[in-house]
């Protein structure tokens, strides 16, 4: 990608803080086109996709895949090789980038690297069960800026269910009980439930469902790291990629719509059981039909840095765009151990006290 500066001639990058271009030499910056307007992003088809998406990236880009994890980097063709953002490897080779769904929107960086690994030294020094010498001793290998790609998914759903509908109603009993040795006869009360069919449909519109489609980063990585404010998004631009990695989807679309299918089902089952009648419920059957399903292809910020402690690589992620973080950490097995002990005595010394006052009453009681 090549921005130059109207100053002094050399390469802008997009400042998140700014949201604009700028240049780090004489100070120059470009306002974002897109900044304040009004978008209607095209939402295709998903049984039109083979036909109707465009493909690649709009200009020359060259594919960079990691061994390790499986992750694919859309960069430059004049950015040398190196470390991969999601797990360090240096195991990455080039490769064709194939026939790829062009993406359709971005959402800018909004956070600066500094505030990323200030944010990352706050988490490291917050963390419990951790080892004492995490703080000062771990290191970051690197951090980086990347747009994390996923699908969004728009759809209609309709749903017919069917349950067993039960009503708590009470009835009394006489039952048969031994008192001081002798079978007498009391009543109590019986909750009891009676149980009719039920069914009903339901009917919903859902709007921009995300499923991440990253191959360095998992589903519970990204989840940690939502909500991104799909509302902020901006045409697909590549000037927003200038100073930052982009990552080519490693799931693909209808794979994707798989995650969601199923996702939007569990979501339409419990809207179903919330609109079966009476006290308590059994049996619930839920059929989900789709219709007019469409999609776009989007591109979302995320800081990745990668630490290393005792020869162990983490991560450390923090959304690009709201500043929310998720990260993994070592355990310390001295302080849960520790805690544990704690627990134990803790235990130990209730049970002493009540046996203690057990016997100062029993002496009370002579």
């Amino acid at each position: 990608m090549d921005f130059p500066c109207p100053g002094c001639g050399a390469q802008l990058h997009w400042k998140p803080t700014a949201g604009a271009m700028e240049c780090p030499h004489c100070g120059t910056t470009v306002d974002d086109p897109h900044a304040g307007a009004s978008v209607e992003f095209e939402e295709y088809r998903l049984d039109e996709a083979a036909t109707a998406a465009p493909r690649g990236w709009g200009e020359e880009r060259t594919s960079r895949s990691c061994e390790a994890c499986g992750a694919i980097h859309e960069v430059d063709p004049a950015e040398k090789a190196g470390s991969c953002p999601f797990c360090g490897s240096v195991q990455v080779h080039e490769e064709a980038s194939g026939d790829v769904i062009s993406p359709e929107s971005v959402l800018p960086f909004a956070v600066e690297r500094t505030d990323a690994v200030r944010q990352f030294r706050g988490w490291l020094g917050g963390l419990w069960f951790r080892p004492s010498s995490l703080t000062g001793s771990a290191q970051i290998e690197s951090i980086a800026g990347v747009y994390i790609p996923a699908w969004t998914f728009d759809a209609r759903a309709h749903s017919q269910w069917q349950a067993e509908s039960g009503e708590y109603y009470e009835v009394e009993e006489t039952v048969d009980v031994e008192e001081n040795g002798q079978t007498v006869q009391k009543t109590r009360t019986v909750r009891k439930t009676r149980w009719t069919d039920a069914a009903g449909t339901h009917d919903e519109a859902y709007d921009d469902w995300l499923v991440q489609a990253s191959g360095g980063l998992d589903q519970a990585a990204l989840k940690g790291l939502l909500p991104f404010e799909l509302g902020s998004l901006r045409p697909f631009d590549t000037s927003y990629l200038s100073g930052f990695k982009a990552e080519r989807y490693a799931v693909g679309l209808q794979e994707a719509w798989g995650v969601a299918e199923n996702e939007i089902g569990g979501a339409e089952r419990n809207a179903c059981r919330k609109l079966v009648p009476g006290d308590t419920q059994r049996n619930l059957q839920v059929r989900t039909t789709f219709d007019d399903v469409r999609f776009k292809h989007t591109l979302l910020p995320v800081w990745v840095a990668a630490y290393r402690y005792e020869g162990q690589v983490y991560r450390y992620l923090v959304n690009g765009h709201s500043g929310k973080a998720y990260g993994d950490a070592p355990y310390s097995k001295w302080k849960i151990a520790a805690f544990i002990g704690f627990l134990v005595f803790l235990v130990l010394g209730c049970m002493g006290a009540f046996g203690a006052f057990g016997t100062v009453g029993a002496l009370l009681a002579r």
